[in-house]
């Protein structure tokens, strides 16, 4: 039944159906979403999200002062950029961000990080919106640099953990240069910066599991009733390499020197620039080999 609605849902999203349809149509809206990285935009999708946002449609309204913010489809015109995203701003917290980029960047003028601040702080306050981690990097971006108001890393730290989901990217850097500046962390923050490494530490893993699975799989047959190899996967201090151990054998050597083999390419997240001494990881993952007849 999924396979279904994604294909209608596909079909609909690229269908040459040119209906405004009603504004609150989630497939509407997605097809401005779809249109948004077309390298070369016809007229007609240009057209489609114009009249979408004319049709009261926030997120198409978004896309397309996007496009005027960066001259993608239409002829540049950041005031024009300006009025869309102020029309939508109450409703779309990301909005704020974007009109705080711009204020950042000087696009219309020598940049103002005071009023970048206060944008990026009203994207972060605005109420029945999805926070605006973008906007939380980038105010924290700015306290830390001391831009538009006094520096403040303390709170350019609190509002960096917040915004990263992952041990990668400006939030994470942002946290690491800090705690390479001295800035201390509470109990809690340190349990949330932990956290974040050890779920990116996760799900790396399960990726390299899958790979590895699909890689013997492929290459080794064990057999109709197919096996499988539980291998330790350690952190060890000071290094991003891991420590490999079976755990249980799937009875062949060859196979399991294999799926060592693949494993050994798994790297953990960078350093824990926020600890003094890395915490212990340590999980145990399994390589599953499909039998073949």
């Amino acid at each position: 039944m999924s396979k279904v609605l994604v294909l209608v849902t596909l079909a609909a999203l690229m269908s040459g159906c040119q209906s405004y349809a009603d504004k609150d149509d989630p497939v509407a809206s997605m097809r401005c979403w779809a249109y948004r990285d077309v390298e070369s935009i016809s007229s007609d999708q240009v057209t489609y999200i114009r009249k979408r946002s004319e049709n009261g449609d926030t997120l198409c309204t978004t896309l397309l002062a996007g496009m005027y913010e960066n001259g993608h489809g239409v002829s540049q015109d950041i005031a024009k950029a300006k009025t869309l995203y102020q029309s939508v701003a109450g409703v779309n917290a990301q909005a704020y961000f974007y009109l705080g980029q711009i204020a950042e960047s000087g696009h219309d003028g020598p940049p103002d990080y005071v009023k970048a601040r206060q944008l990026y702080r009203r994207a972060i306050d605005t109420i029945g919106s999805p926070k605006s981690t973008n906007a939380e990097t980038g105010l924290a971006k700015l306290m830390e640099e001391g831009k538009g108001g006094p520096r403040d890393l303390d709170g350019a730290m609190a509002l960096y953990l917040s915004a990263t989901n992952a041990s990668f990217g400006d939030a994470w850097k942002g946290i690491q240069r800090l705690c390479t500046r001295g800035v201390a962390m509470t109990a809690a923050q340190e349990q949330r910066y932990y956290s974040v490494w050890s779920e990116t530490a996760r799900g790396r893993l399960e990726r390299a599991l899958l790979m590895a699975q699909y890689t013997v799989s492929k290459t080794y047959n064990p057999g109709p009733q197919g096996t499988q190899v539980k291998v330790q996967v350690e952190a060890v201090e000071g290094s991003e390499e891991p420590r490999l151990l079976i755990v249980s054998s799937s009875g062949n050597d060859v196979i399991d020197q294999v799926v060592l083999k693949q494993l050994s390419t798994y790297r953990f997240p960078g350093e824990l620039a926020c600890s003094e001494k890395q915490a212990p990881w340590k999980r145990v993952g399994v390589v599953q080999i499909k039998g073949r007849r």
